[in-house]
């Protein structure tokens, strides 16, 4: 009789064990429509890197690996956050991003580097952090709009990238993802040391 209910309370105590593993792996994340930023700004700061910049007050960010920052509307966020928690593999909802890549440019200029990178179109030039910038298109991991500039010491170039949706058999900017990119570009200084 005890042995049985040893036997049992083990069997009990694996199901237990095992079955909160399986359901929040197999549990959906919910989507939800894009939020449109507030009025309102908040800065966010990169230590390593030395920059900060503003984000709608209601959006969050995300780290993405050592050098990358997703900037998430309220629901995306959510969705974000729930898919790391459950461990879901899958993409993060789609956002503004700014990430870092080493770069060892000698005499070459950000648009010599842009060039080089596959399905890249250059579309124009902008100023960001009082200095000059290029701006192309790709279609690496999807359709989007980005930015890139040195840092200030040459020794990384920052990107600013902003997806773009699908609508009518074509890739056209969102409104949304083009006011937060707006946003983060116009706000985007280096901190003097």
């Amino acid at each position: 009789m005890q042995l049985k209910t040893l036997l049992l309370g083990a069997i009990l105590v694996g199901v237990t064990a095992i079955a909160p593993s399986t359901l929040a792996q197999t549990q959906t994340c919910p989507k939800a429509e894009v939020v449109a930023p507030s009025n309102q700004t908040r800065i966010i700061r990169n230590a390593r890197f030395n920059y900060r910049f503003r984000i709608p007050t209601n959006y969050g960010t995300m780290a993405q690996g050592d050098n990358g920052i997703l900037v998430l509307d309220p629901e995306s966020f959510k969705r974000a956050q729930c898919l790391v928690t459950n461990r879901v593999p899958t993409e993060y909802p789609p956002g503004v991003a700014v990430y870092v890549e080493t770069v060892t440019p000698g005499n070459r200029s950000v648009s010599d580097l842009v060039k080089q990178k596959p399905e890249a179109k250059i579309t124009g030039t902008a100023t960001v952090a009082n200095q000059s910038a290029v701006v192309y298109t790709s279609n690496t991991l999807g359709y989007q709009k980005n930015v890139s500039f040195f840092t200030p010491d040459r020794k990384s170039m920052i990107t600013i990238s902003e997806p773009y949706q699908y609508s009518g058999g074509k890739w056209v900017p969102s409104t949304v993802f083009q006011s937060v990119s707006n946003t983060v570009r116009a706000s985007f200084t280096f901190a003097r040391r």
